[in-house]
Formats: structure tokens, sequence, C-alpha cells
């Protein structure tokens, strides 16, 4: 019984708790015979016997009766009860307050707190209209499954868990989504991935783990309560340390094609800076998450440590729903990819006679003029001078640019100028000034340049360099 609630505790990435039934001399039954030679119960026999002790001075067998009586009974008004007042300086009282009486403090009121403004986050995402539904449901759904997770974590180290018993459990069903919900998010914003009835297949291990939790859902508060304080059973539940094993293999897997999907994304130019190190951050504090997962489930379980393994789990996990939180006010359009724009390109040009492979071609052609003969460092660059040297109308030039980048003429310049921008100001042997790399760039004016160094990079050319050389 023991070690499956522990792996129930590790499947929650919850702090395992050490329940050890105190032990009374031989002889010191709890079922007790009055004067009077009235039997009475076992509860109020340990009641007796807390407070017998407690008059005696005899401290530690007060605190195992107690102990006894809460795992017997479930309640917990009786640490408050006037009648101990001596034994508020022993370690043993004090520990069992500490594990059974509401508690609060920073850590616990910071993980509620982010909990509850990640599920504001969630919902605002997911009510954004004029942007792509799926990835804001995705991504909200994502932010959602971690602030649920935190809110419970919240109530566990509050011990509040123990006067709400139909908690238990409660954050169980997400188990097996975070890879899955993270996967394909990042799929549809970097693919523009359409979803097919075979991907609900990835919800089979989600599915039928929440058919093995209907016995625990079911159970009354009394037997939830049960289980919390170690005097229940999870004898029908076997399957717990297969589920942790195959929790961590869920984020292992899918975090690797999450990873992948990623570095794709990152050699494509077309790729907006903004949405790149979006992408990047969050695979970083997802993959960080993973890791102490593993430590914690499968290293903490044996040697019964690990409360900082546990919290480096959960700071990571606000940092996710913090840092979401964040893009979504600041720039929105991050969160949800080119899949608009391209959409929008494909309505403009469905009448256009370019083929597909023609188009490709184009596109080939011009990531080589751009990134070899670096057509972009001419100030007085246009359309019309690029379409000329692709060998093809300003329509069609316009449209490979649109289709393949999902960006207009001048954002693509842009971006490119930005970008070798940025490596002139990170390798500068040359000890150029801010402006003399924008003309070399291209730029003919510094306001200009600052603009649009800003809106691919998010800081100023000085902001940048001040960055570079902290770090």
């Amino acid at each position: 019984m023991k070690s499956s609630l522990i792996a129930l505790l590790v499947l929650l990435s919850i702090p395992l708790v050490a329940f050890s039934n105190p032990t009374l001399d031989p002889g010191e039954n709890p079922i007790l015979q009055t004067q009077e030679g009235l039997y009475i119960d076992a509860a109020s026999a340990l009641e007796r016997q807390a407070i017998a002790f407690t008059k005696k001075g005899d401290t530690d067998k007060a605190v195992a009766a107690l102990d006894a009586y809460i795992l017997e009974t479930g309640d917990f008004s009786i640490l408050e009860n006037s009648s101990y007042e001596s034994l508020k300086r022993n370690e043993g009282f004090i520990a069992l307050k500490d594990k059974y009486l509401v508690k609060f403090n920073m850590g616990t009121f910071f993980y509620l707190y982010v909990g509850l403004i990640g599920i504001f986050i969630a919902l605002i995402l997911n009510a954004r209209k004029k942007q792509d539904k799926i990835a804001n449901g995705l991504i909200s759904l994502f932010v959602f499954m971690h602030s649920f997770f935190l809110i419970h974590v919240a109530l566990y180290l509050s011990n509040y868990v123990y006067y709400e018993p139909h908690t238990l459990s409660m954050s169980a069903p997400f188990s097996f989504l975070y890879g899955p919900v993270l996967y394909f998010y990042f799929k549809r914003i970097t693919k523009n991935y359409e979803f097919k009835k075979k991907d609900a297949l990835h919800l089979i291990p989600t599915v039928i783990f929440l058919i093995l939790l209907i016995p625990v859902f079911a159970m009354s508060a009394e037997g939830k309560l049960e289980i919390m304080l170690g005097e229940g059973s999870y004898s029908t539940l076997p399957y717990l340390v297969p589920a942790t094993i195959l929790k961590f293999t869920s984020l292992v897997v899918y975090g690797f094609f999450t990873i992948k999907l990623y570095l794709d994304s990152k050699k494509e130019k077309s790729t907006d800076l903004k949405q790149l190190r979006l992408r990047r951050n969050i695979v970083i504090v997802h993959s960080v998450y993973a890791v102490f997962y593993a430590l914690y489930a499968f290293i903490i379980v044996q040697y019964s440590f690990g409360s900082s393994l546990l919290h480096i789990q959960l700071l990571a996990m606000t940092s996710l729903v913090l840092y979401v939180g964040y893009v979504a006010y600041s720039n929105p359009l991050a969160l949800i990819g080119s899949v608009k724009k391209v959409k929008k390109a494909a309505t403009k040009y469905q009448n256009s006679g370019l083929t597909q492979s023609f188009s490709t071609e184009l596109k080939e052609q011009l990531v080589k003029l751009l990134e070899e003969d670096k057509l972009y460092r001419e100030s007085t660059l246009k359309l019309e001078y690029v379409a000329e040297r692709l060998g093809t109308t300003r329509h069609n030039a316009s449209q490979v640019i649109n289709e393949h980048f999902g960006l207009n003429f001048f954002e693509l310049i842009n971006k490119y100028r930005v970008e070798e921008a940025m490596e002139r100001l990170k390798n500068n042997p040359e000890n150029l000034n801010i402006i003399d790399i924008a003309y070399e760039v291209g730029y003919n004016n510094k306001v200009t340049f600052n603009k649009s160094f800003k809106r691919f990079c998010d800081l100023t050319p000085t902001q940048f360099l001040k960055l570079e050389s902290v770090s």
C-alpha cells in the first residue's frame, strides 16, 4: 500500500510524505474498559490516552496517541485543543501540527497566485478572435494544465487537501497530455498543420488512465481521506508505478519531436526572431521540467529526499506560465506563428497562374540572392529589381515572398538586414559604430534602422549591445 501511495504522489509530482503509524507500548490497547465496566471505541480511547499521557508529562506517547487518533478519525481539530497546551514546544507535536493543520507561506501563496493568473491567461488566449483558434487553443490548454497543477500543489503544501479530500488526484488526468499538447502546438505554428482523425490516437493513454482513475474519483470523501492519511488501500491500482514511467517516456518522446520542430524552424529564414525566441524559451523551460521530473520520480523515491528538486520543477512551470502570459500581452502574434499570414496569402493569390514547382524554384533563387549575394545591402533595393534578377514578374516575386516567408517584401529585406546587423554587433573587430553598421547592411539613416531592429529583436541596438556585453 505504501509503495503504491508513493507512486501516485510521484505521478502528481507532489512531495513525498513518510506515513508511519505511531506505536504504543504493549498492553496499551486503544480499546479500553472504563472503571464503570463499559468499553469505549478506539477513537475515544486514543483521545483519553493522549490527555492522560499529557498530564503525566509523557509527551512522546501523547504525540503518538494524537497521531493514532487522527489516523483513526480524520479529525485534525484535536491538535488545537487547549488540553495539549503543554505540548506546544514538543518537536513531535510541532511536526504533527505542521503535517496536518492548514498553513500558508510565501512559496505556497506564490504557486497559488501564479496558478490563478495562468487560468486567467488561458481564458484570455482562448477568447481571442481573428487569430488562429487552434494554435491559441493548444497553448491555452498547455498553460491551463500547468496552472491547474500549481493550484493542486498549493493545496497540498498548505495541507488544505486534508480538508477537501475530493482534491485527491484532481490534476492526474493531465499526466499524459503535456507532451502531445506542446508537440501539436509547435507543429501547428511551424508547419501550419491541419489536424486529422488519426491524431486522436495520441489521446489513448489519457483515456485509458481516466478509466483506471474512475475508482479513485468515485470514492467517498472518507475513503479518499484514508488514502491521504496512509490508511486506505491502493490495491486496486497496481499500475501507478508503470504510469509514472509512461509519463516520463511521454515527456521524452514528445519532447524530442518538439525540439526537432524548433530546430527545423530555426533553419528557416522566414521565421520571425520573436517567434523563434518564444519557441526556444518554451522548449528550454519544458526540458528543465522534464529533467527534474525524472530525477524526482526515479531517484527521490529510493532515497526519500528532494524537496529542492520538486521546487525546481514548480519554478519551471511558474516561469512558463508567466512567460507565456507576458508574450500574450506584449506580442500576441508570436504565439500563433505564421498561420494567418499564409492563409491570407493563399486567398490573395488563389487565381494566380504560378505553379507550385516554379514557386519553390523562385524561392530557392531568392534565398541565394539574399544569403549569398547579400542583395539586401543595397539601400535603394526595390521589388521590381528583385523580380528582374529572378527572371519573373513583380507579381510572382511578391507571391513567392508572401507564401514562403509569411512577410511582405520590405519586411523580408529588413529581417535580413537586422540579422546581419546583430551578427556584426556581436562580432565587431573593427569597432564600427552602430550607424556605420546600419549603413553597411543597407539602411540610409539611424531612425529607420533602430525602428526595424526593435521590431525584429525586441531591443534597440544599444540595448542589444549592453545585453551582449553582460552575457
